[in-house]
C-alpha cells in the first residue's frame, strides 16, 4: 500500500473511533466511555484505538475539537453565502444560523460532555476558550454596535444551550420567531 493510501486509511479509521466515541457518549454517557467500549462500537481492535488515541482523554479532547472545527466550517459556509454579503452584521448572522442549524446529535454530545465539565481535560477547555475568543472578537467587529452583537450571540446561544439540555424550549413557531428576529437585528440600523 503506497503511503497515500496507509494516510487515507489511518484518517478514516481516527474518523470512524471519533464517531465511534461521540456514539458512545450521546447512547450511554460518558462514564460509559471506554476504550473498549469504542473499539467495539467501531468495530476496530483495542490496539488500533490505542494507535490514535492513548487514552479516554485524548477522546474525550478530539471528540470535543471535531465539535469545534464543524463548528467553525458551517459558520464559515454561512458566512460565505450570506444574502447581504460585505454588510454590517454578516459574520453575526452567521453565528446566528449556524447555531440555529446545529444537528440533534451535536446537542446531545455537548451536553453530555457538558457533565464532566469540571473535570474535562484542560486542552479541551483552552481550545474551547480559544474558539469563543474568536468568535467573539468577530462579533465586536462586524460593523454592528458591539452590545447589540453580544446580545445577539447570548440569545442565540440561550436558545442553543436550552434545546442541548430540553430545558425550556419553545415550540417551533416561536423558534423561528425568535431566529427571524435576531437575524432582523443584525442588519438594524445603529
Amino acid at each position: 500500500m503506497g503511503a497515500s493510501k496507509k494516510t487515507k486509511a489511518r484518517s478514516a479509521t481516527r474518523e470512524k473511533l471519533l464517531q465511534a466515541a461521540a456514539q458512545v457518549i450521546i447512547d450511554r454517557g460518558v462514564e460509559a466511555l471506554t476504550l473498549d467500549a469504542v473499539a467495539q462500537q467501531a468495530d476496530v481492535s483495542k490496539g488500533g484505538l490505542l494507535y490514535h488515541f492513548l487514552n479516554k482523554n485524548a477522546l474525550i479532547v478530539n471528540v470535543g475539537q471535531q465539535q469545534l472545527q464543524n463548528f467553525e466550517a458551517a459558520l464559515q459556509q454561512e458566512f460565505e453565502q450570506d444574502d447581504a454579503p460585505g454588510t454590517p452584521g454578516q459574520w453575526t448572522r452567521a453565528y446566528v444560523r449556524s447555531a440555529e442549524r446545529t444537528s440533534k446529535e451535536s446537542l446531545a454530545l455537548i451536553a453530555r460532555l457538558s457533565s464532566i465539565l469540571v473535570e474535562m481535560p484542560s486542552e479541551l477547555l483552552q481550545s474551547v476558550e480559544a474558539y469563543e475568543q474568536r468568535w467573539h472578537q468577530r462579533l465586536e467587529s462586524d460593523g454592528l454596535d458591539p452590545v447589540q452583537a453580544t446580545i445577539i450571540q447570548l440569545a442565540i446561544d440561550g436558545l442553543w444551550f436550552s434545546e442541548a439540555f430540553q430545558m425550556a424550549v419553545p415550540r417551533e413557531e416561536r423558534r423561528t420567531q425568535i431566529v427571524e428576529t435576531l437575524l432582523a437585528m443584525t442588519r438594524s440600523p445603529q
